[in-house]
């Protein structure tokens, strides 16, 4: 296809024609072929598809049709009783209920008893807003059988009772009958997303959902081959899923958890990461907290690093840590928009001290850290012009300023979601050999970088199809 009348890295008057997946020509007067596609973009700027670093794809379909159970949404639902009531009379006796985005010094205590003492009659889970965390009532317990589960992230009381707290458990609760989105692969839902994604100007994934199985990954594929799916997609993978071309989605870093009520030892970690390496496989290693930083680069350390090695999240960064990552010559994928949902219960819960560190960006750049950036949807927001704002601003949803020290620019803030799949830290350009897939805006891009915001998409090109709305 070819785009007219485009704004290319600053210049105006532009075409750029795509075939194969490939950017093919730039430049000035291109001639129409017989029966091409043409795009006019008015002089807006063509740049990168955006691409979502670090996304969960499935939880993001199911929590689109779970109760949303975060302060919001309860303060004008009236709590968690009412909330959770009205939703279960909605449903088919029997039907499981399912509530996403839990949070609180309430949560840290709720178990099967306080559920049940709001709905009984029916199977319940909540989920926790971290996604570590799932509560089930005891209706839910018994259909499950948790009981006589041996998983270690099993809560129990000191008789042994199964409290319904289950601790990083999501593989056990995507069997049938576990309730929403639950074993079954709901295109519907997952098409709808897509659609959602590509007009905020998101032409890939990356798919970080923990332990994923072969059968997921069937279904991945099958949901891109069918077009639920319409971005490019990546997906991290587990250890035990074959290193296989897959049909469209390219299989990436393997994910590696680490969770603070059972950090590995060193030699543990340096294991599972020389195991990877050994397969010419980075790692992707889930660090949210201080502790389970100085974890995975202690590991990372000693293992030795391998290109595309990263770190997930890197929720705080200690002082000097920034150097350490630098040296390692990792990625951070990191989550700006947890800033704009979550600033204000990081100002009231996290230590004044430590609020410099929270997901830092400005500094981790300073220090030469390669820096990306990821919705974690469901459980950050999916709009990553929300989080551009976020990371040049760290502003709180009530305009709260958080870590003020680590806001970047916007030319920085866009360059977050401009990475390559496979290599997050380093950006696609719009010149012939590059990926074809294309965001194309509404102005020039200075004008862009003055008001971040999902507005401004006028049209993606993904796999040289073109999707345009009314402007």
């Amino acid at each position: 296809m070819l785009i007219v009348d485009a704004e290319v890295a600053g210049m105006p008057g532009l075409s750029v024609r795509t075939g194969g997946g490939r950017v093919a020509e730039v430049g000035r007067d291109l001639s129409r072929f017989p029966g091409e596609e043409v795009l006019d973009a008015r002089g807006g700027a063509v740049i990168p598809g955006l691409h979502d670093h670090h996304v969960h794809l499935r939880s993001a379909v199911a929590a689109a049709s779970s109760v949303a159970l975060d302060p919001l949404a309860l303060s004008e639902q009236g709590g968690l009783a009412p909330a959770l009531r009205a939703a279960a009379r909605q449903l088919a006796t029997g039907e499981w209920l399912r509530g996403v985005g839990i949070s609180g010094p309430w949560a840290e205590t709720l178990d099967r008893w306080d559920l049940d003492a709001v709905v009984d009659d029916r199977p319940v889970r909540v989920q926790h807003r971290t996604g570590e965390l799932w509560v089930l009532n005891s209706a839910a317990v018994r259909e499950l059988d948790v009981q006589r589960w041996t998983d270690g992230g099993v809560e129990r009381t000191p008789d042994g009772t199964a409290t319904g707290r289950l601790w990083r458990l999501d593989h056990r609760l995507r069997g049938a009958g576990a309730g929403a989105g639950a074993g079954v692969v709901n295109r519907t839902g997952m098409g709808e997303l897509s659609s959602r994604a590509l007009r905020l100007g998101i032409t890939g994934f990356t798919d970080a959902t923990p332990g994923l199985t072969a059968s997921g990954l069937e279904d991945l594929e099958s949901l891109e081959a069918d077009g639920s799916i319409r971005q490019r997609l990546t997906v991290m993978a587990g250890p035990e899923l074959p290193r296989l071309a897959a049909s469209r989605v390219r299989l990436g870093p393997q994910k590696i958890v680490l969770d603070d009520a059972c950090l590995p030892g060193e030699d543990e970690l340096v294991g599972t990461v020389a195991q990877a390496h050994r397969r010419a496989v980075p790692v992707a290693i889930h660090c949210v907290t201080a502790a389970q930083l100085v974890v995975a680069v202690a590991g990372l350390r000693s293992a030795g690093g391998l290109a595309g090695d990263r770190i997930e999240h890197a929720g705080v960064v200690p002082p000097g840590y920034a150097d350490e990552l630098a040296d390692l010559r990792v990625t951070v994928v990191t989550q700006p928009g947890f800033i704009a949902a979550r600033g204000e219960e990081y100002l009231r819960d996290v230590s004044a001290g430590e609020q410099p560190w929270l997901y830092p960006c400005a500094s981790l750049r300073a220090a030469g850290v390669a820096v990306a950036a990821g919705s974690d949807a469901p459980f950050g927001p999916l709009n990553p012009w929300v989080a551009m704002r976020a990371a040049v601003s760290r502003r709180a949803a009530s305009g709260a300023v958080v870590g003020a020290g680590e806001r970047v620019d916007p030319v920085s803030a866009l360059g977050l979601y401009l990475g390559r799949a496979g290599a997050p830290g380093h950006q696609r350009r719009v010149a012939p050999g590059e990926p074809g897939d294309l965001c194309v805006l509404r102005h020039p891009l200075t004008g862009v970088l003055t008001d971040l915001g999902a507005h401004q998409v006028a049209a993606v090109v993904v796999r040289d199809e073109v999707h345009t709305w009314e402007r």
